[in-house]
């Protein structure tokens, strides 16, 4: 168990420590690959954006709102891949109202000429995600995290002749774009 920190210095470390300990170690339920492959490179090169924000999973996801600006701003940064977004109170959301409040997201987002590039996806202390008995997204805080489709897409098909998702369910291979023959609205997602 991670400890109870309240400055975002603090909460943003504890994520971080997070993703070295775990999500950067290899596991056999991923073909002996990393949780997520990616994430080292990603924190290594500083194309992370970090924000602690206590955000609410009824926000209405106004277009000038502030989860959607950030989106925007993201997009407006190139050199960045990833955004992080963390709840300061690791419950403060459960962690159905967050699966909930992301999946608003990606439609409201997919609805934007602005955002539609963008795909989120959760992260919790409580996450039921659970590939071949490892719960893959249990994070110290609620979260949630936005890449663009082309770079999930290009991960995931880096992927594709690895073990790497052989403990997938037909559910979650969906959730990841697979079969590639859907339309190119399909939806994205990384444990």
């Amino acid at each position: 168990m991670y400890p109870v920190t309240t400055t975002p210095t603090d909460i943003v470390a504890a994520m971080e420590r997070w993703s070295e300990e775990f999500v950067e170690q290899p596991h056999h339920v991923v073909g002996d690959l990393p949780v997520c492959p990616f994430a080292k490179a990603a924190r290594l090169k500083k194309c992370i954006r970090f924000e602690v924000l206590q955000f609410d999973p009824d926000d209405p996801l106004e277009r000038d709102g502030a989860i959607l600006t950030l989106a925007r701003e993201f997009l407006q940064r190139p050199e960045l891949e990833t955004l992080f977004v963390i709840h300061p109170e690791p419950a403060g959301i459960g962690a159905r109202a967050l699966e909930r409040f992301v999946a608003r997201l990606n439609t409201r987002m997919a609805a934007q000429p602005s955002t539609r590039t963008l795909q989120a996806f959760e992260a919790h202390p409580r996450s039921e995600f659970c590939v071949g008995g490892v719960y893959t997204r249990r994070s110290p805080y609620p979260s949630f995290q936005l890449l663009s489709r082309a770079l999930l897409k290009a991960a995931s098909d880096s992927l594709l002749g690895s073990r790497y998702y052989d403990h997938f369910t037909p559910a979650m291979l969906k959730l990841v774009g697979m079969p590639r023959d859907e339309p190119a609205t399909e939806r994205f997602e990384t444990t």
